[in-house]
């Protein structure tokens, strides 16, 4: 149960680097999308 790796992203970015920090999300948010619903958070825990 959880979230799967690849929905998640930890990259610094400097507060000065708002083309960069936009690029990783725009990056991350195409990862996600085509990844579909994330199962795992529907599993029941036993």
């Amino acid at each position: 149960m959880g979230i799967e790796k690849d929905r998640v992203n930890f990259t610094w970015v400097s507060a000065s680097e708002g083309a960069r920090f936009a690029e990783l999300i725009t990056e991350l948010t195409g990862r996600v999308k085509a990844m579909g619903p994330n199962k795992g958070l529907f599993q029941k825990a036993e």
